[in-house]
């Protein structure tokens, strides 16, 4: 799940990471902490799903305010190298940072990536909202953007998506999986050894319900010594 800032809309996408269809959308003028409200309650109604929030611009706000309300899955990543750690690491390490940072370094890796799902067919969309801003998205000057007058408030957020499914949860999956096969690699031994001396018979372990009742009779044999 993912939210951009765009200049005039706060705007989401919640993007099913499994068959990559956008489940859900969200465009609007809220206020900082209605926003954030419905962005704490989009999220828990998918799952407590990861929330990617740009920090970018009034980004910092909504999510203080979402840590606030203690979301329980905000998305981390290493500063400088924007490799993404897991919220319940992230959230107590000095050299994280809390969401997603839109910059001249990653926003070409971001349109990149959306463009690689959309001209494979690999991404599943229902917005019209979200056609008529492709329609006007557009390369000037070396750089992707929205044509004059128009906005591309929806297709950044959406090219978050697609970066952060392809590489953050990609890796993540990747490592989860190789931690997996090392447990289950790791094999119990059932061999077993005997301490008992040669021609020495084996004792028979007691159970804590013998162990129970051979106790209790030997207390009702000498219960009138106890009484005195």
């Amino acid at each position: 799940m993912a939210r951009g800032d765009g200049a005039d809309n706060s705007v989401f996408h919640v993007l099913n990471v499994g068959t990559m269809q956008v489940a859900a959308e969200y465009k609007g003028k809220p206020n900082l902490d209605l926003f954030s409200q419905i962005l704490n309650d989009a999220g828990k109604e998918y799952g407590d799903c990861l929330l990617v929030v740009e920090n970018n611009g009034i980004g910092i706000s909504v999510l203080e305010k979402l840590r606030h309300l203690q979301y329980p899955n905000l998305y981390y990543s290493v500063k400088g190298t924007h490799q993404f750690i897991e919220s319940a690491v992230g959230e107590h390490s000095n050299n994280a940072v809390m969401g997603f940072t839109t910059s001249t370094k990653t926003r070409p890796l971001i349109v990149a990536k959306l463009e690689e799902y959309i001209r494979n067919r690999l991404i599943t969309t229902h917005s019209s909202r979200l056609f008529h801003e492709f329609k006007s998205f557009i390369w000037k000057n070396g750089r992707a953007q929205a044509q004059r007058s128009s906005h591309d408030d929806l297709v950044m957020p959406l090219a978050i998506c697609c970066w952060v499914r392809d590489t953050a949860l990609a890796v993540n999956q990747v490592e989860n999986e190789y931690k997996k096969a090392m447990i289950l690699g790791i094999k119990k031994s059932t061999t077993t050894f005997s301490s008992a001396m040669p021609g020495e018979k084996p004792r028979k372990e007691q159970t804590f319900g013998e162990k129970y009742e051979k106790e209790m009779s030997q207390a009702r044999e000498f219960l009138g010594i106890y009484r005195g």
